[in-house]
């Protein structure tokens, strides 16, 4: 954490005295619950069975109601009541309890009633940001799923459906579930394992702890800023998200509906979308971390920034160091604020990597740190200064007596060093107790350096723990985006009867028979071979040469093996995931299909070349053009025959 007086009873006192100015600052974040006058009495949408309310905190419950009756709300031993304003609104504030339960939360007015059952009372930590906080476990890899998929009774799962608006909404499709190996595999794999690692220590073993997922794939930062909020911003500093979403659209869909019930912390995972605007975002997520504070009713409400991991390619025009030094910069901005760096867990191929369950550890680690004050080691060495010494510099950690170490046995990679001329060179490292000593061949005389400064760092710092250094920098040389970037290796076969192509994701990029192409070029699903996946094709980007006729594509759970014969090939799909999956094919925009009387197969014209395909389900005209289908089940392996041919070739109808 960023602020070293980081007391749970500091927050209490602080939260008490912000009541009033977080409640008026509510009236404007926060809207109206109804726009006429209800009859019926309701709770907010925010509230649920199976839910968990945050402990040690006054416990705030509201909703709708005829105006000016009273409603009565008790749970355990604590009860208390309102009058409904004349809007139809009210809120009840009851005095705090401890962790426990469950509980039956009862509401009621007028000889009618609400009760809600299976209420907990413990910590309650709220899931946000783009797409990698979105991806749910059932997207990783199988190995972090099988680890950790369990029933977990004191665990409480919610999610907030993804929505954006115009002005600031009283309620969203809000679902609270109890955690089960079901449950789990559609939430959020950074909360979830987050939450499954504070389980496994003992003090928390027993403790209820609810996740809300308010997350949305695509965003900017600005986008979960209230409008107010954004006033002091220009036009040009302000960007759409994907899909067309506006600045303060998501915050009005999916936190205002929150209202402002207490939490424990947050849990930040976003900046991607705003990797082309890096200078902007520090202010960005100061604005936001201090309006979610003032709506939450919390002056110190921590934030945990997970900071990007890698990423290989330029993303709207930049590559992803420069987020980083952002993400970086606005977590020393923000008091009680603290950076849970990602490098070292993903090769860097992949958008939305599968590996989470590592950040979800780290997190756990640096929450367990700052907010439940264990005396554990919570992250990796610290930068604290470089001295010129001659031709090398001496770069200083603080380690927290954890000393440093390295990935590996030769020193430490990651390092590169800059003179007078600005011009890096990669530098080699040495670690002398808590410095690493930097000297590079072709830097004689060094003035800067740099650590884990590439979209893929070869970095290797590590403390003995295993927890990686941050990247840094000591100049202040101006935003450049070029980089020696790394490429999955691609497989061609050639034959007397077809060329094709597979790329470096596992994915068939080209397939020619004669001289016609039968493969669209279209980016994404739009073109080749593809797997739709959560957030687009799956990259089975482990490609392994098993035969000298023989090419398998995987990833943890899927694999397609290709067998090559001079004028055919058979492709099987297998799926070992628990959920079906759709191969496709997208064609060329001059190929022609015709079915033939065989069941499943289909034939492909393009001037006079051929192909006829066995085992395709369906075959669909798209706007992009028109698509081959064929659907795998679970734990199921499907297989299709291509064979190629000419006009005056015979194709025959049984291989």
């Amino acid at each position: 954490m960023n602020q070293s007086a980081y007391h749970p009873e500091s927050r209490l006192r602080a939260w008490r005295a912000s009541l009033s100015v977080s409640l008026l600052a509510l009236s404007i974040a926060a809207p109206g619950l109804a726009n006429s006058l209800p009859a019926e009495l309701k709770l907010a949408s925010y509230f649920g069975d199976h839910m968990v309310l945050q402990r040690e905190r006054p416990v705030c419950v509201w909703g709708e109601g005829e105006p000016n009756k009273t409603i009565e709300v008790s749970v355990a031993n604590r009860q208390a009541s309102a009058t409904v304003g004349p809007e139809g609104r009210w809120e009840v504030r009851l005095q705090p309890l401890a962790a426990g339960g469950p509980y039956r939360l009862i509401v009621s007015s007028g000889g009618r009633a609400i009760a809600l059952n299976d209420v907990l009372f413990g910590d309650v930590w709220l899931c946000s940001g783009q797409s990698n906080m979105q991806m749910p476990v059932k997207e990783c890899a199988a190995a972090e799923q099988e680890a950790t998929l369990a029933e977990r009774p004191t665990l409480r799962l919610c999610t907030v459906a993804r929505s954006a608006a115009a002005t600031p909404q009283s309620s969203a499709d809000i679902k609270w579930r109890t955690c089960t190996p079901e449950s789990a595999r559609e939430f959020s794999a950074v909360g979830y394992f987050f939450a499954s690692e504070l389980l496994k220590d003992k003090r928390l073993a027993k403790l209820p702890i609810g996740l809300i997922d308010s997350s949305f794939g695509g965003t900017t930062c600005e986008g979960w800023i209230p409008q107010t909020a954004l006033s002091s911003f220009s036009s040009d500093q302000l960007h759409d998200s994907m899909f067309g979403i506006k600045p303060a659209a998501l915050y009005n869909a999916m936190i205002a509906p929150l209202g402002h019930g207490p939490l424990k912390g947050v849990l930040w995972y976003q900046g991607e979308s705003n990797s082309a605007h890096p200078g902007t975002y520090p202010r960005l997520f100061s604005t936001l971390a201090a309006e979610w504070r003032k709506q939450f009713g919390d002056p110190q409400l921590p934030f945990f920034v997970v900071q990007l991991p890698e990423y290989v390619k330029l993303w709207e025009g930049f590559y992803w160091p420069w987020e980083r030094e952002a993400q970086a910069q606005a977590v020393r901005a923000v008091p009680y604020s603290a950076l849970v760096p990602a490098i070292n867990t993903t090769d860097g191929f992949d958008l939305h990597p599968k590996q989470k369950l590592e950040i979800g550890r780290r997190l756990a680690l640096r929450v367990r740190h700052d907010a439940y004050r264990e005396a554990i080691v919570a992250g990796g060495p610290a930068f604290r200064d470089a001295l010129v010494e001659s031709s090398k510099m001496r770069v200083r950690f603080d380690t927290g007596g954890n000393g440093l170490a390295s990935r590996s046995p030769d020193g430490v990679e990651g390092f590169a060093l800059a003179g007078d001329d600005r011009s890096y060179h990669f530098a080699h490292g040495r670690i002398e107790g808590d410095s690493v000593v930097v000297q590079c061949e072709e830097v004689p005389a060094p003035k800067t350096v740099r650590y884990a400064w590439a979209a893929v760092p070869n970095a290797t710092l590590i403390n003995k723990a295993g927890l990686p250094a941050a990247p840094f920098r000591t100049d202040l040389f101006p935003y450049a985006n070029v980089e020696l970037q790394k490429e999955p290796i691609s497989r061609r076969v050639s034959t007397s009867a077809y060329n094709i192509l597979i790329d470096g994701d596992g994915a068939v990029t080209s397939l020619v028979v004669g001289d016609a192409q039968f493969i669209s070029n279209q980016p994404g699903m739009a073109g080749g071979s593809s797997i739709p996946g959560f957030f687009g094709p799956r990259s089975l980007a482990n490609i392994r040469e098993v035969g000298p006729r023989l090419l398998a594509c995987s990833d943890d759970q899927v694999t397609l093996q290709i067998t090559f014969e001079e004028k055919a090939m058979e492709w099987g799909i297998t799926n070992r995931g628990k959920d079906a999956i759709r191969f496709q094919l997208a064609l060329s925009s001059g190929v022609s299909v015709s079915d033939s009387a065989a069941k499943e197969r289909v034939i492909l014209r393009r001037g006079n070349a051929i192909l006829a395909i066995e085992g395709v389900d369906s075959v669909t005209n798209t706007t992009n053009g028109i698509i081959l289908t064929t659907d795998i089940g679970a734990a199921t392996a499907r297989h299709l025959s291509l064979q190629a041919g000419l006009a005056d070739v015979h194709v025959s109808e049984q291989r």
